[in-house]
């Protein structure tokens, strides 16, 4: 009987008893993890249908619900979570975290993305902001994330940071006075081959790097784009002898 809902129905309910089975399937799933006042946004997700997703409606008001949500670090509903299996693990693909109305033409290009073998990287972020720029560090969005770091013409140092976090503060400060040693000259690296960056930890998620601490500081090389993690000392002297050396 299980069988057969899967193939037909647009969504599962997700529970306990029925986790197991459903995930024998091997297929992705993509679940909406919603409460009782998210009506609307559930029937967008009722109208999903593709036969290569399980579509599955997961309500915190089932405990084995809240556990997975905890489990998988949700902090905000509604939120869509798409999920894959590797081997007999399921790893988790993505988030989507909606601030307004899910609808299904967005579930649908989501998917579709997904089917194409596209990253998501802008799908949790914040709005692009209308000033670009703060004390000449330029601010970056998971909108427009790639669009920077992947420059080919600079290095590019993107700095995560937390809005309550005290030592992110200082650190900024140290990278502001980086940035104006770059910019007059002061420095082996030329002014035009790097740009520095700020992008909200909390609010904003990379596909592909996850940051565990706040603050952290990667180094995207103009020839490299792999990013490389600073584990320095937080002064400016530390991360500009750090730079030099990778600019050698």
């Amino acid at each position: 009987m299980l069988l057969f809902l899967i193939q037909v129905a647009q969504a599962i309910t997700f529970s306990r008893d029925v986790a197991s089975q459903i995930f024998e399937s091997g297929k992705p799933a993509l679940i909406l993890f919603y409460e009782n006042s998210h009506q609307d946004q559930l029937n967008e997700f009722k109208k999903v249908k593709n036969e290569e997703l399980l579509l599955v409606e997961a309500n915190n008001s089932d405990k084995s619900v809240n556990k997975l949500i905890q489990i998988l670090e949700i902090h905000q509903l509604p939120a869509i979570k798409l999920l894959k299996c590797e081997g007999k693990t399921w790893q988790d693909v993505q988030t989507i975290n909606y601030d307004d109305q899910i609808l299904n033409e967005k579930l649908n290009k989501f998917i579709a993305r997904y089917q194409d073998g596209q990253l998501f990287y802008d799908i949790q972020s914040e709005d692009v902001p209308g000033r670009q720029m703060e004390e000449g560090i330029e601010i970056v969005v998971g909108h427009n994330y790639e669009e920077h770091v992947q420059d080919t013409n600079r290095h590019y140092l993107i700095y995560f940071y937390s809005q309550d976090c005290d030592l992110c503060q200082s650190m900024l400060q140290n990278l502001v006075r980086l940035n104006n040693q770059v910019r007059t000259g002061k420095t082996s690296i030329k002014p035009n081959q790097m740009r520095i960056g700020k992008i909200n930890g909390e609010l904003n998620k990379i596909h592909g790097l996850k940051v565990n601490k706040y603050p952290s500081l990667y180094l995207y090389k103009m020839n490299d784009k792999t990013p490389i993690e600073y584990k320095g000392d937080r002064t400016s002297e530390g991360m500009l002898m750090w730079i030099e050396n990778m600019n050698k």
